[in-house]
């Protein structure tokens, strides 16, 4: 199979390369001369000129003649439409160059994801590229999921999904009021052409917009997440065993005596990793990192192995999960659930007494949780809670040794210029129906640091051991232009950013150290990591700039996150003197590239998710007042990020009615003409929940009270 696709490439790549070498468009028989009429005849020209038009490569002109999409001034991509009616496209051939710039009226009629053709018009007064689209390639949008209206005694879908700037006409039909105001799954049945909508049919009512069931339903949708396991892998899921058996015990380090804890969130149902620390004389720390051994579950190519790499990645969601793999494997027999045996792969790590690492081995082992433990319970055991610590002074003094060479482990990353960023998460409360009720703000406590020095300590430790060929978690340097574009936030703030930071990540770290205690300092770790690039999976190494690594993998979670199951098999033929099979190798690239999309989309829907919650939350809160600070100021308003709860809402200009405001984006700040009454970030003010839009998730605050000084 993978010879034949090959060969295919292999013809058109001699298709294009004749385009190339004749440098002007061609006929088919013009293209059927040049590559000889022997081979012509074997070729199926019809075929392979239709596959390279909807691959973009070629684009078909005016007298039946085809050109090169590159040399014409085009470009192929991907529509990113804006709520505001413009859009972008990313080139598929050069993304590295930039988006191009699309106006309104140049979007012909492709819709948000759309494949399409764009024929480069100009440059903007930035120099930015702008352009128009030509040719609709292929329509990736299918299915339309949004709220039934009527009006008129006319039907329409109003889209979810803010991208969609168009309503989705539905023909009248006797079932379809009933369904008015319902969410839905409509399919488009014929696309948009002139100034026409295009129409649609409804094939799934999905039920009341503000039912929480209804929004997991929604982003799942949006997002085209797998969210069904196949009949053949839910068979091989339940056909695992529950209990370790006998004969996996064989070759594998008993390590059962050791004492081994897992520390997670109060909601984790799954557990990847379990650690345990032994003192030794002369100061000597011995780290066993334990991860659960999936792959022994899950055979390569197997039904539960291609509904993993599918997925990429395991979805949370504060009311849901789409796990990567099914329960009875991510809660049962591959989760280092306390008091039971389970199969691990181990990294034992020794550092002497100043956390220089000294030694690395790794094993296939058998060990046993000892303590299921959440960050909020380690986090009071290290401050001596009374309660918690009776009848348990070995684990105790256990997590005061960890806590002890987390210190240690932190500092030697601080001082090679790791960025040590400290950016709260929210948590989400629930009631009995699904319904938030709280958004609690969970702040970077040592409990946490702990596990993540850990973590770090052992993904390092195998990439470093494994080498190439691997699967790299990688970090990019920063782009220079974005860089630029932070030092002048900075400048704003009245801070300055010392040029050594472009190129040594330790004056970064320094200047963040100092301005840690401004009111400020949330916000600008949160413009810094703006201002980075994304980390990646890459089959090639480029090391980690944000961890100032120059070696680093994902190893410790292979329930939820597949790049790790693929560094535990690279591992685990290591280990036994086998080297990786060449179509694994082959195949790495390819992988790496899937798994940082699949990842990207997770995270997208991971925030969407957030969003909707935090605006439901606040809906249930209007009229109610809080305390915040600003954390954005803008030529249309200012940005609040609530302290009781952690959400953040806008104040708009329009309801500041004392004044007129007038923005001044070199301060980053707004002022009053009559009062000289300002606002800029880092003020603190009191505000009272105005309105919510929960299609839109916005959350409108109106002021009570002025900054506080």
């Amino acid at each position: 199979m993978k010879k034949t696709r090959r060969r295919h490439r292999s013809v058109l790549e001699k298709i294009l390369r004749v385009f190339r070498e004749a440098q002007h468009p061609l006929l088919i028989t013009e293209l059927a001369d040049l590559l000889g009429q022997r081979r012509a005849k074997r070729l199926p020209l019809d075929e392979h000129l239709q596959e390279l038009l909807a691959a973009g490569e070629l684009v078909a002109l005016e007298g039946g003649r085809y050109g090169l999409t590159a040399a014409m001034n085009l470009a192929v991509g991907q529509v990113l439409m804006h709520p505001d009616g413009y859009a972008f496209v990313t080139p598929e051939e050069a993304p590295e160059a930039g988006d191009i710039f699309i106006n309104p009226g140049n979007l012909k009629e492709a819709l948000h994801g759309d494949k399409v053709v764009v024929r480069l018009e100009r440059r903007g007064r930035r120099g930015k590229k702008e352009g128009r689209v030509i040719r609709v390639l292929e329509r990736r949008l299918k299915k339309v999921v949004g709220v039934l209206q009527e009006l008129r005694g006319r039907y329409f879908v109003a889209p979810d999904d803010e991208h969609l700037l168009f309503d989705l006409v539905i023909p009248a039909a006797p079932s379809l009021h009933d369904q008015v105001g319902q969410m839905v799954v409509a399919e488009i049945t014929d696309y948009p052409s002139a100034r026409l909508n295009p129409l649609g049919k409804i094939v799934e009512v999905l039920g009341p917009p503000e039912d929480p069931a209804v929004q997991v339903k929604v982003v799942i949708l949006k997002h085209e997440l797998p969210h069904e396991f196949s009949p053949a892998a839910q068979r091989q899921a339940q056909d695992a065993p529950q209990e370790v058996p006998e004969s996996a015990r064989t070759g594998r380090l008993d390590l059962t005596r050791l004492p081994f804890i897992t520390i997670d969130p109060q909601a984790a149902r799954d557990f990847d990793d379990g650690v345990a620390l032994l003192k030794k004389p002369g100061g000597i720390s011995v780290l066993y990192v334990a991860i659960t051994d999936v792959s022994c579950y899950v055979p390569p190519e197997s039904a539960l192995d291609r509904e993993a790499a599918q997925r990429g990645t395991s979805v949370y969601f504060p009311n849901y999960v789409l796990p990567m793999l099914p329960h009875e494997l991510s809660n049962g027999i591959c989760s280092l659930n306390p008091g039971v045996d389970r199969l691990a792969v181990t990294a034992i790590l020794t550092y002497d007494r100043a956390g220089r690492l000294k030694s690395r081995e790794f094993a296939r082992s058998v060990i046993r949780s000892k303590a299921r433990l959440t960050y909020d319970e380690v986090e009071q055991i290290l401050q001596g809670d009374p309660k918690l610590s009776r009848g348990r002074r070995n684990l105790a003094k256990m997590l005061s040794q960890m806590a002890d060479l987390c210190h240690l482990l932190r500092g030697r990353r601080r001082q090679r210029g790791s960025l040590l960023l400290s950016i709260p998460e929210a948590e989400v409360l629930l009631n009995e129906q699904g319904v938030p009720y709280h958004i609690r703000r969970l702040d970077h406590l040592l409990s946490h640091q702990i596990i993540e020095e850990f973590m770090i300590a052992a993904n390092e430790a195998v990439a470093e051991y494994l080498g190439d060929p691997c699967i790299f978690r990688v970090h990019d340097v920063p782009d220079a232009d974005k860089l630029a574009v932070f030092r002048k936030f900075l400048a704003k703030l009245g801070l300055v950013l010392p040029k050594e930071a472009d190129r040594d990540p330790r004056a970064l770290v320094n200047f963040l150290e100092s301005i840690q205690d401004l009111p400020v300092a949330y916000m600008i770790q949160v413009m810094l990591l703006r201002s980075l690039k994304q980390a990646r999976y890459s089959g090639q190494n480029v090391g980690h700039y944000g961890l100032a690594s120059e070696c680093y993998t994902h190893f410790t979670s292979p329930i939820r996150r597949y790049p790790d199951l693929i560094v535990h098999r690279l591992l685990l033929d290591r280990l036994q003197g086998q080297g990786p099979g060449p179509q694994l190798v082959d195949q790495l690239e390819e992988q790496a590239r899937e798994l940082t999309a699949r990842e990207r989309v997770a995270v997208a829907a991971e925030r969407e998710m957030l969003a909707r919650m935090q605006a439901r939350c606040l809906a249930e809160h209007i009229g109610e007042i809080f305390h915040g600070v600003i954390t954005g100021v803008t030529a249309f308003g200012f940005f609040v990020s609530l302290e009781e709860i952690f959400a953040e809402g806008l104040v708009r200009l329009v309801d500041l009615p004392d004044d007129y405001y007038l923005f001044q984006e070199a301060r980053l700040r707004l002022k009053g003409k009559r009062t000289g009454r300002s606002f800029q970030i880092g003020d603190r003010v009191t505000v009272q929940v105005a309105r919510v839009d929960l299609r839109r998730r916005h959350i409108n605050l109106q002021l009570i009270q002025d900054n506080e000084g």
